[in-house]
């Protein structure tokens, strides 16, 4: 059995990213849920009224219940994604192949996402299209899928002689 290939520096980059990224948004995941928490249960006509105060009527017209269900389904999706993020980072720190393979279906549900909201005029999510692009790019490179077991050995073989 041959000994775990040394981990790539960009790995270790992007398990430091994925980790502090995972951070990130489990915390955005808590802080949805509490805002949307703290509106359905205290603050609903407040909050509406506030909301129409401010210029926002077609907002307020929604409904503080409604406003505070969505946040919490927000919320939740975010939270789950922190864990995966902070999942996968870890697994790079490993070369587990789940990680990996984690990795590419995130990095590619982000891509045709950046991709989706180009279409409709947020050019700047051109940045985070590169970004991916440039991550599914590395994660493919060979000494880099032979450190997750996904590729064959980086030690050449000869080349076969005709005879």
């Amino acid at each position: 059995m041959q000994p775990k290939p040394r981990r790539p520096t960009g790995v270790t980059i992007l398990g430091v990213l994925a980790i502090l990224g995972g951070i990130a948004l489990l915390l955005a995941g808590v802080a949805a849920i509490g805002l949307g928490l703290v509106i359905g249960t205290y603050a609903g006509s407040a909050f509406t009224n506030a909301l129409s105060n401010a210029g926002y009527s077609g907002l307020a017209s929604i409904g503080a219940g409604t406003i505070a269900v969505i946040l919490l389904a927000l919320g939740a999706v975010v939270l789950v994604l922190g864990i995966l993020y902070f999942a996968v980072g870890i697994g790079y720190f490993g070369g587990k192949g789940w990680a990996w393979t984690v990795g590419i279906i995130v990095t590619a549900i982000s891509v045709v996402l950046d991709i989706i909201q180009i279409a409709f005029g947020a050019y700047s999510n051109a940045f985070g299209l590169v970004i991916g692009l440039l991550i599914i790019y590395y994660l493919t490179r060979p000494h880099v899928k032979v450190f997750f077991g996904k590729g064959g050995s980086t030690i050449a073989s000869p080349m076969p002689t005709q005879g």
